[in-house]
């Protein structure tokens, strides 16, 4: 589990790291808005991860 985790947030970080390289260049604010998905996606998987250990855990004890 831990191991997706931090697949996602070096994908993630490493997606942000392109959209702003390629904003950089041109300005062009459709970048901005794919670094806001981004975030929000991953934030997203990141709060399903977290309740699904937390009813793991629960369910276990």
């Amino acid at each position: 589990m831990f191991i997706v985790l931090r697949l996602i947030f070096v994908l993630a970080v490493l997606g942000i790291a392109f959209c702003a390289f390629k904003y950089q260049r041109d300005k062009n604010l459709a970048w901005l808005r794919r670094i806001k998905w981004i975030l929000y996606g991953s934030l997203g998987l990141l709060l399903v991860f977290f309740v699904g250990l937390v009813v793991e855990r629960l369910g276990v004890g």
